[in-house]
């Protein structure tokens, strides 16, 4: 039987690609090919030079655009996807391919900025962003993202840095003085499918609309659920 497209799965801050290994064998199963991969620095993947020299627009827009252009050249089909889930779902369009893609779910991407969170949770984020991350990164090579639960490594203390700072933007990667190539959002023309879940901490309604809005021609399905009707245990981020 010919794989019926290859679904390139685009990890969280910090998540290991193991994490989804699952998803990977119940759509091989379907008739996909589907590739799982550690961003640059972080997991199995090695970087050449030092952690801190690590870009996090460089995952979108090298690490995920190689792999846009791997499955592009090696599928039988032609038709490549994309899982983006959190970062990942933030990330792609900053790979200039991200054209070729057939079609994109995001799970828990969203475009955080302080200001969307309910009251009075926006304040604990407001002194994460402003506070917490830019003290606890201070002179660090590595920022204990394992010690506050963000996942499960310490990540290159650069990149959280600069997660922090596009989030303190409320146009988070789209502002203009953070000088990111980011016409791949307003240029993007696949369907887009979009899960996001009342219990998710880390991506509210509001940001997850924040960031669909950014995506000027796709054609866009966005499911907020409640969790709770799912799964006993919720979903979570």
């Amino acid at each position: 039987e010919q794989e019926k497209g290859i679904i390139i799965v685009c990890s969280a801050l910090g998540v290991a690609r193991s994490f989804y290994d699952g998803f990977a064998k119940a759509f091989s199963r379907k008739g996909f090919d589907v590739i799982t991969f550690d961003y640059r620095g972080t997991g199995q993947s090695e970087f050449e030079g030092p952690r801190e020299n690590l870009c996090l627009e460089d995952w979108g827009r090298q690490d995920i655009c190689a792999l846009i252009r791997y499955a592009k050249d090696h599928g039988a089909s032609g038709r490549v996807f994309l899982v983006g889930h959190s970062v990942g779902g933030q990330l792609f369009c900053l790979a200039d391919n991200a054209r070729d893609l057939h079609g994109v779910v995001l799970a828990g991407a969203s475009f955080p900025h302080w200001a969307r969170w309910p009251f009075p949770r926006n304040l604990l984020m407001l002194f994460f962003w402003y506070g917490m991350v830019p003290v606890l990164g201070l002179g660090r090579k590595r920022f204990p993202t394992k010690m506050l639960g963000l996942s499960k490594e310490d990540l290159p203390a650069g990149l959280v840095l600069t997660w922090a700072r596009w989030a303190r933007h409320p146009e988070y990667v789209l502002a203009d003085k953070f000088g990111l190539d980011t016409r791949g959002f307003s240029t993007l023309d696949v369907p887009i499918l979009s899960y996001g879940f009342d219990d998710d901490t880390y991506a509210p309604e509001k940001s997850v609309r924040r960031l669909l809005d950014a995506f000027g021609r796709a054609r866009i399905r966005n499911e907020f659920l409640k969790a709770g009707e799912i799964s006993p245990k919720g979903m979570g981020h």
